[in-house]
């Protein structure tokens, strides 16, 4: 009886023992879970903190820059002549940049001036003699590239069916004239920057470029705002000093080289697989005659 009793005791303590254990890990996983969430919040309020210090003053002077300059624009109404906009489409060669618009959403409404996290400034270059140009492509592949192009750009156009002449076979493709251009500046709180967009500015580009807040200022706007208006190329050009082109160099010979071994390697591979494949064809014949002779 004591032994039985004794065994029951242990088997208690042993059960003790492993629900504490248990219990342990699980507060343990509470605690670190609870310390990553505290965490997570301080830096949401420090974001949220640097974001209405540092970030929402300078979007809201993003805004009333841009809301001047389009308002005198639109005054004058002079259109900035747009000439050879793209390579792809030679057919886009006489534009005019014109009808600017500022939102702050992109269904093109305006929000909170104190909760500011979107500038969309939204033109477009178009031809006012000419609605759109026929272009053709040979084959129905290039047909889809087209249209994923243009959709991706959002250029308007309808796709004709296949044509045929003696002269020119191919899928036509009717592309409007009318290409919008949208400059759009987002927070990015996680980041504390604020993101610029470019889309179709120039030959159907999108470029992004992160922005420090302390960069914004009137002289940063400036430049901006002559680069939009096609009076200075140079705002998104990146200066590259002769020390990074040197590195530059060195990475494009090393990577050319390893390239070549790798070439060199692929040669050989091919080599012995072939003189493989010879010796195989010798071995199977001479086991087919060896065959013959014993029959």
């Amino acid at each position: 009886m004591n032994s039985r009793n004794k065994n029951k005791n242990k088997n208690k303590n042993k059960t003790k023992s492993e629900t504490m254990g248990i219990l342990d890990d699980l507060r343990e996983q509470a605690n670190q879970q609870q310390t990553v969430q505290q965490d997570d919040l301080a830096t949401q309020e420090q974001q949220e903190q640097y974001y209405q210090t540092s970030i929402l003053p300078k979007m809201q002077q993003i805004f009333s820059y841009f809301k001047e300059l389009i308002d005198y624009l639109n005054i004058i109404e002079t259109p900035i002549e747009v000439n050879h906009y793209s390579t792809r489409y030679p057919a886009l060669v006489h534009l005019h940049q014109q009808d600017y618009k500022l939102s702050t959403d992109q269904h093109g409404g305006i929000a909170d001036f104190e909760k500011l996290t979107e500038v969309y400034l939204r033109f477009k270059c178009l031809d006012e003699n000419e609605e759109s140009f026929t272009h053709i492509v040979e084959h129905a592949i290039d047909a889809d590239q087209e249209k994923e192009f243009l959709s991706q750009h959002k250029v308007s156009f309808k796709q004709n069916h296949s044509i045929g002449t003696i002269k020119n076979n191919g899928i036509s493709f009717q592309i409007s004239k009318k290409i919008p251009i949208i400059f759009k500046f987002s927070v990015d709180k996680e980041n504390s920057n604020i993101t610029l967009n470019i889309q179709n500015h120039d030959n159907f580009e999108h470029r992004t470029q992160k922005i420090n807040p302390n960069q914004v200022n009137e002289a940063y706007l400036d430049k901006l705002a002559r680069y939009i208006l096609r009076k200075d190329k140079d705002f998104l050009h990146i200066k590259i000093d002769d020390n990074s082109k040197e590195k530059i160099r060195k990475k494009i010979h090393l990577q050319k080289k390893i390239h070549a071994n790798e070439l060199k390697e692929v040669a050989i591979r091919e080599k012995n697989e072939q003189q493989q494949q010879e010796i195989n064809k010798v071995k199977n014949k001479i086991k087919s005659f060896i065959k013959q002779l014993k029959k």
